[in-house]
């Protein structure tokens, strides 16, 4: 394990000054009135004085978890494989541990904002879609298959299929091609959470997936022009 972590230690400093340029770009500021502010010790949530969060910050933390998820699931496909690098395994092992974090983060804030709601209306300062307010006990919804469509970069079925059919050289190609483009996805959508999102975590999970993920796929690119 100490060998992977410093495997990606190397992997991910060379490309590290790659991040700063796509902050400047988006000018990526918190604002201080929206909450809750999920963390890793819970999700903290003061309703009374914050505006509710829109249908699309709600849209964008439904669609990241399940795009999160597959990425755990691409992860996991290589770490079965037998014959990959040492530094994608590690790669990978990253991935699986900071994504299930954000995974449990973003939950946790849809958890703690359905407590938020007051049983008899609206969380104070929220209109949705139209200006209408939210049900009573409810969070916005709506996002349906829409949120599930503005997932992008995900792998389709027979690519997963073929990836834990792998093996070697071909598995660890593989894994770095589709996370490439999945991780490109996630940028997309992060883009459009950091521009338009009004709530504070959810700008800030888009501003983490920025910095994170254009290091990662940096770091993938790198492993895949070595590949054999």
């Amino acid at each position: 394990m100490r060998n992977r972590i410093a495997a990606l230690g190397v992997v991910l400093a060379l490309s590290t000054v790659i991040v700063g340029g796509t902050a400047v770009a988006l000018g990526l500021t918190t604002p201080e009135d929206s909450a809750p502010q999920a963390a890793a010790s819970g999700a903290m949530t003061d309703a009374a004085t914050s505006a509710y969060p829109t249908l699309e910050d709600h849209c964008y933390i439904e669609g990241m978890i399940p795009h999160h998820e597959q990425a755990l699931e691409l992860s996991g496909l290589v770490l079965e494989a037998t014959g990959v690098r040492e530094r994608t395994r590690a790669l990978a092992e990253f991935i699986v541990a900071d994504q299930t974090a954000e995974i449990d983060t973003m939950r946790a804030w849809q958890t703690a904002w359905r407590g938020a709601i007051r049983a008899e209306g609206a969380a104070v300062g929220h209109q949705g879609h139209g200006g209408a307010p939210a049900a009573a006990g409810a969070i916005p919804t709506g996002c349906g298959d829409h949120a599930h469509s503005e997932m992008k970069g995900m792998a389709t079925a027979e690519q997963l299929a073929a990836l834990a059919a792998a093996d070697g050289a071909a598995a660890d190609r593989m894994f770095l091609e589709l996370m490439i483009a999945h991780h490109e996805g996630a940028l997309e959508m992060a883009e459009s959470a950091v521009r338009e999102g009004s709530n504070a975590f959810v700008r800030n999970s888009g501003k983490h997936v920025l910095v994170e993920q254009e290091r990662e796929i940096a770091a993938m690119t790198a492993l895949l022009a070595e590949a054999p």
